[in-house]
Formats: structure tokens, C-alpha cells, sequence
């Protein structure tokens, strides 16, 4: 019980010593802080810009759908509750060629007076330079309405401390069967040193 009681006194001391430190103009790095580390704040010199505009495809049924329902309770509110799992593709064109990229993620129905979905996904890329890389949205998309807006949240791979927006119009469709919508994603991210394990 001694020892657990320095151990947590010690911590608290350090805890202290990195705080106080804080305060000065200078930053000086000891050994003893480890595993834990606060480094010196960098200004965003190597933040960088990316930009895409995809083709988001969505089909409902049939052998190629790519959205299915995962839950679909009954309530008062049509589809309320209801959680769809998707795997979409993005593509570089309109007419379903060169795949960018495949939004995953979850859709819930969340709104008890509309049509009102919140999306939970990231985009992985498949363009060999992008290859691995992903993007993180989360947003609400009303069914019934255009344009839609989703934040980028997060990133990994190239896109490292990602943020953004993702802006999508929805374009008219041969049935109703499948849904097309534009994205423009505009977003920064910033270069990070990986581990070498």
C-alpha cells in the first residue's frame, strides 16, 4: 500500500512539473516523463489541401446492392430505428468507371418527424498512391432533400489529422432502385512520422 501510495505521489509531482513547465517560453524534454510525452506545439508549416470530387453509387436490391438493413424495428415513424450497413462505391465518373474509393459505414434513422439519417463512415481508397488510406464523415442526411453536408472528422495513411467537409447533390437516377449522388470533399491534413514497427 506504501509503495502504491509514492507511486501515486510521484506521478502527481511530475503531472505538476510538466504543467508549470508549460508555462515558460521554453520547452525542455526529460527522460523521466516517459512513456508519456508533451512535445513543443507545431504551427501547421506542413498542413496540405486535398480536394476530390466522386461519384457515390447506391443500389438498394438485387445481387449488386450495396446497402442492406441490419436492424428494422417497427414504431409509429416509418423506418425510425432502422440501421442500414453500407459498403459504396466512389467513382471518378458518372458512368461507373475508375474506382476511387468505397465509403463503409452505418446509417441510422434517427428522426422521429422526418427522414432524417445520421451517417457514421470512412472512405478507404483504392488508388494504388492512396492505397490504405482512409478518410473519417459523420453527418445527417435528410432523404428527401439536397444538398447534403458531412464533416471529415479524421483520417489515416496520407490523410494523418484530417479535417473537412464533404458536400453531396443528389443527380437524378434510371429507377428507384439506385441512388446517385456528387461529392466534393475538401478537407487539409497534416504529415505524420509513423512508428517503425
Amino acid at each position: 500500500m506504501a509503495a502504491l501510495t509514492l507511486s501515486i505521489f510521484s506521478l502527481l509531482v511530475s503531472t505538476t512539473i510538466a504543467i508549470e513547465d508549460f508555462q515558460n517560453t521554453q520547452f525542455t524534454y526529460k527522460e523521466e516523463w516517459c512513456p508519456f510525452q508533451t512535445l513543443p506545439l507545431q504551427l501547421n508549416a506542413d498542413r496540405k489541401q486535398f480536394y476530390f470530387q466522386v461519384y457515390f453509387h447506391e443500389i438498394f436490391t438485387g445481387p449488386n446492392s450495396t446497402t442492406t438493413a441490419a436492424a428494422n424495428p417497427n414504431s409509429d415513424f416509418p423506418n425510425f430505428g432502422e440501421i442500414l450497413i453500407m459498403d459504396v462505391p466512389l467513382w471518378g465518373h458518372l458512368n461507373g468507371t475508375n474506382l476511387i474509393a468505397r465509403l463503409q459505414g452505418v446509417a441510422t434513422q434517427s428522426d422521429q418527424k422526418t427522414f432524417g439519417w445520421h451517417l457514421s463512415f470512412h472512405i478507404e481508397f483504392e488508388l494504388p498512391a492512396l492505397k490504405g488510406s482512409t478518410l473519417m464523415g459523420m453527418g445527417r442526411a435528410l432523404q428527401l432533400t439536397t444538398p447534403r453536408e458531412f464533416a471529415i472528422v479524421g483520417g489515416t495513411g496520407v490523410f494523418s489529422l484530417a479535417t473537412g467537409q464533404m458536400y453531396g447533390r443528389k443527380l437524378s437516377s434510371l429507377n428507384e432502385n439506385e441512388l446517385w449522388i456528387e461529392f466534393k470533399i475538401v478537407g487539409y491534413y497534416t504529415p505524420m512520422k509513423k512508428p517503425d514497427w
